[in-house]
């Protein structure tokens, strides 16, 4: 089973929301990530986690998209492979994209974010057109300010498209994220019942309902 965190935007929150995907779901299938990030964000948060005392993650890397699409045929229903992808457009990617069995893509109420949104938008048409089906990522709000309440155009750019569905959770901006990912941990590990923590599971619960692992 594979999901993906895809965007061709970077700084959208992506690989942070992998990290706490793979800790909480691990409780429910063996976990492994492929970092595809160019700045190997989660294999750096992953070394300092070992040097902590703890678990590491099965971290996956891959020189080229040969190589990722032969780790995508032994792909199976007992094991969870999420897919960290980089904030560009890349066969990497878009190979990544069409593989998944769920697609997640952060965005924020910033303007920036709606337009990388209209950018992202047409990949996913271009690789529709390839496969002959429509390609739908899941759209979740992402480091908003904890007082908004309105998310403004991009709702509205998210209803209307056919490539996009809007997840009710919400992860707004804590404190306890950047402090956790610093220490090698997951939200859950590092301040369990937090604001974080409840809004981190809430997406892990609508993950689990949409992957059918519930």
């Amino acid at each position: 089973m594979i999901l993906t965190l895809s965007h061709q935007k970077g700084g959208v929150g992506k690989s942070t929301i992998a990290w706490n995907l793979a800790a909480n779901l691990s409780a429910d299938l063996p976990v492994r990530i492929v970092d595809l990030d160019t700045q190997r964000s989660l294999t750096v948060t992953n070394a300092i986690r070992r040097d902590q005392g703890m678990e590491p993650f099965e971290m996956l890397h891959f020189q080229n998209a040969v190589e990722l699409a032969a780790h995508i045929e032994e792909d199976s229903d007992r094991k969870l492979t999420i897919i960290d992808s980089g904030g560009f457009d890349s066969a990497f990617n878009r190979l990544a994209i069409v593989a998944s069995d769920l697609l997640i893509t952060p965005v924020s109420d910033k303007p920036f974010d709606l337009m990388g949104l209209q950018k992202y938008e047409e990949i996913l048409k271009t690789l529709s057109e390839i496969q002959e089906e429509t390609i739908t990522t899941n759209v979740v709000f992402n480091n908003l300010n904890p007082a908004l309440r309105r998310f403004g155009e991009i709702v509205d750019f998210v209803c209307l498209s056919e490539h996009f569905e809007l997840m009710t959770s919400v992860l707004r901006q804590r404190v306890d994220v950047a402090n956790s990912v610093g220490v090698g941990k997951s939200i859950r590990e590092y301040r369990r019942f937090s604001r974080a923590d409840r809004e981190f599971e809430a997406l892990c619960d609508e993950v689990r309902q949409k992957i059918g692992i519930v």
